[in-house]
């Protein structure tokens, strides 16, 4: 029996105790819900300013290419996300096609995904495809980083315990003084040790090669695993420039790149060596498969971005378990109450620091009611039942 969307609802939410630093937006969140006739509902959501998001899901029609979101899909037959996706693009292309409209639709594409999947009492890898891998490896990230050695210890040494063998660490305010740099870097080596991998994320706080360069002699001498979103992504040569100028390899695409057609300059370019889509910007998974394809056979590889919550990193580990060559997963450390408690379900990281695939229906993971009425913002406040 076939599927349809009765309704879609978009809520609203933040952490009362938010903390706002130069990108963290675990603090805020849009939860998108897409309500199946059968009684079942499927969840996703966007690392995106909540307000853009709603609004692009919930507007009134302007003209044919131009509608919101909601009334796109609503009554809808859930048999195919794809042409779905193909469809919500083609509707909203004269205000959309990259930016808040991609991440409205990424939003949706991964509810709709998990919906098909529920409806069909699969686990959401299965509805994508071929299943490679049962569990896989997490990586920490630690944002922001403590500014002396001592505090960076304290965050480091619980993650050590927790069973994580991958760390990532942003640039930070403090690298205007490369002396502090050094020892920090060099003291978070000692910490984790030699068979352990360390990341940067530059998080586009420089602009020019030779505002890294001189700092790519230690990383290297430290022996970093990659360097994330050095440059803003308008400037494909200087990315290009850093990739010949040093071993690691260098990652694009968390930080603005919506659907494979603005990976298709870096790819042309060989500017990269490791894709970084965030599903919930991106374009769901419908267009993180079609990256999957593009890239197929060039030696690239994909490490999705999951800054969010354990929606995000549900939906980054079914998205992997299809992929032959193995890869990592993002897994967000911040304190937010809504990265710990929007959703339930996710099983723990593990003692060898790996994370097993969901393998309940659709995502695996049921959304937390009293966390979201809680925090909810604004007009929507009790609004979900």
């Amino acid at each position: 029996m076939t599927v349809a969307i009765e309704r879609v609802e978009v809520v609203c939410l933040q952490d009362p105790q938010a903390l706002y630093y130069r990108f963290e937006g675990s603090y805020q969140n849009v939860l998108v819900l897409v309500h199946g006739d059968n009684g079942l509902v499927g969840i996703g959501e966007s690392d995106a300013p909540p307000a853009l998001v709603k609004a692009a899901i919930e507007m009134d029609p302007y003209n044919h290419l131009s509608q919101g979101l909601a009334g796109v899909v609503s009554g809808a037959a859930v048999d195919d996300p794809l042409r779905l996706w193909d469809e919500m693009y083609r509707r909203t292309q004269w205000h959309g096609r990259h930016g808040a409209a991609i991440h409205a639709i990424s939003a949706l594409d991964i509810a709709i995904w998990d919906l098909f999947a529920r409806s069909q009492a699969v686990p959401l890898h299965a509805a994508l495809g071929t299943q490679h891998h049962a569990r896989l490896p997490a990586y920490a990230t630690i944002y922001p980083l403590a500014d002396e050695p001592e505090g960076i210890a304290a965050q480091v040494a619980p993650l050590l315990a927790q069973g994580f063998r991958h760390i990532k660490v942003c640039v930070e305010p403090w690298w205007a003084e490369r002396n502090r740099v050094r020892r920090n870097l060099t003291h978070l080596r000692t910490l984790v040790g030699a068979e352990r991998s360390l990341m940067l994320d530059v998080a586009q706080e420089f602009t020019h090669l030779d505002e890294i360069a001189p700092f790519l002699d230690l990383l290297e001498a430290l022996d970093f695993a990659w360097i994330e979103a050095p440059f803003p992504l308008d400037d494909v040569a200087e990315h290009g420039r850093l990739r010949t100028a040093t071993r690691i390899p260098i990652g694009v695409g968390d930080l603005g790149l919506t659907t494979c057609k603005e990976f298709a300059p870096f790819l042309e370019a060989d500017a990269f060596d490791i894709a970084q889509p965030d599903l919930t910007m991106f374009g769901g998974f419908s267009e993180a498969l079609r990256l999957a394809r593009m890239l197929a056979g060039t030696g690239k590889r994909i490490v999705p971005h999951g800054y969010n919550t354990d929606i995000t990193i549900a939906a980054n580990l079914h998205f992997l378990a299809t992929l032959e060559r193995e890869s990592l997963v993002e897994y967000s450390t911040s304190p937010s109450r809504l990265r710990r408690d929007l959703v339930r379900g996710l099983a723990p990281v593990a003692a060898d620091g790996t994370i097993p695939v969901p393998d309940g229906p659709g995502l695996g993971v049921t959304v937390n009611s009293e966390a979201v009425e809680e925090l909810r913002l604004g007009r929507d406040a009790g609004a979900h039942r």
